[in-house]
């Protein structure tokens, strides 16, 4: 191999290096490192994945939810996903989930289609999880399920996302902030739900009561359809200066509603999305959001699906990444 006459070394050194796999001192790695980049050289994919038996593939299975082109943030994660997985020479394969997608794992499984599987939405006793356990398959989830123990997973802190917007507006001098998510069908609008509460408790004790009571009050929403009303009458009826929302897409309702009303945002309505979507931007005043690291959790998700690939289990199953608060225009500060 020119490479490894090159640099000095061992074939077996360079195989090492492309591969990340044995020991190989960093002097030596960084020798062959700067020959191929002086040589030029591009390792055969093929070549690699015959000797490697591997696909360099992973199979991403989006639910249906994800295909809804409001769906801003997840389009965002896919796109992350997949940059992240071009910088570790992986492809991705890209499966629409069907009502019971239990088919298509089990025939990419028996046909050797990819390496290992990333999973997102997930529910309690998630059967996908379920299925790719018994069926000795590497899998790595964005977010978690009541297994979360065996699972290889990262997710967000989503209660202390909430908690610190709700630290933010009281700080920005709003008094009566309020909550709106979704029915808590899943454990992060639960979360995000518990994190305003825990917000408001955490304020109340370091400002000695500075909300007005508990706040406004929460809203749960039953579905995109009833929205636009339940949350006009929210804010005729339980009057808050503020609103914490538990997505983007709520907030962008919340927008709407707040403007037949007369309330200018910012002023006499502040507002906080969740997601931190590329449609958060856009709204005029712009959203202040909590901003989910998609980049960070599609290069995390990656990184353990590879280490799950080349050595199995045994890294610590989970870890949570933080949020951050991104200010916008929505949360100026109340009229005078």
């Amino acid at each position: 191999m020119d490479v490894a006459r090159a640099a000095g070394v061992g074939k077996s050194t360079v195989s090492n290096v492309l591969n990340g796999t044995g020991r190989v001192g960093e002097a030596a790695r960084r020798r062959v490192l700067d020959t191929i980049e002086q040589l030029g050289y591009q390792p055969h994919q093929g070549a690699r994945s015959l000797r490697s038996r591997r696909t360099m593939r992973l199979a991403y299975l989006m639910p249906p939810i994800q295909l809804e082109p409001t769906n801003l943030i997840m389009m965002q994660f896919l796109q992350a996903l997949l940059t992240a997985a071009a910088g570790q020479h992986y492809g991705v394969l890209v499966v629409p989930e069907a009502a019971d997608p239990s088919d298509d794992i089990r025939r990419l499984v028996a046909d050797r289609s990819v390496d290992a599987f990333v999973l997102s939405e997930l529910q309690p006793a998630d059967p996908r999880a379920e299925l790719l356990h018994r069926l000795g398959m590497p899998f790595v989830c964005f977010g978690r399920t009541d297994r979360r123990g065996r699972l290889a997973w990262v997710d967000i802190d989503d209660a202390a996302g909430v908690a610190d917007a709700v630290a933010h507006v009281i700080g920005r001098g709003y008094r009566r902030p309020g909550y709106i998510g979704y029915e808590p069908r899943t454990y992060w609008d639960a979360e995000r739900e518990a994190g305003f509460r825990a917000g408001l408790a955490a304020t109340a004790t370091a400002t000695a009561r500075a909300t007005d009571g508990d706040g406004a009050g929460v809203l749960r929403l039953a579905d995109d359809a009833t929205a636009r009303a339940s949350i006009r009458s929210f804010l005729v009826s339980a009057r808050p200066d503020a609103v914490l929302t538990g997505s983007d897409k709520i907030a962008v309702i919340v927008y709407g509603a707040a403007a037949e009303l007369g309330l200018r945002i910012g002023r006499d309505l502040a507002v906080v999305g969740f997601d931190g979507s590329v449609g958060a931007t856009l709204l005029s005043p712009r959203l202040t959001s909590v901003v989910m690291p998609v980049e960070d959790i599609a290069s995390r998700v990656v990184e353990r699906a590879q280490l799950l690939i080349e050595r199995g289990p045994g890294d610590p199953p989970g870890e949570i990444l933080p949020t951050w608060l991104r200010e916008g225009q929505s949360t100026t500060g109340p009229a005078a």
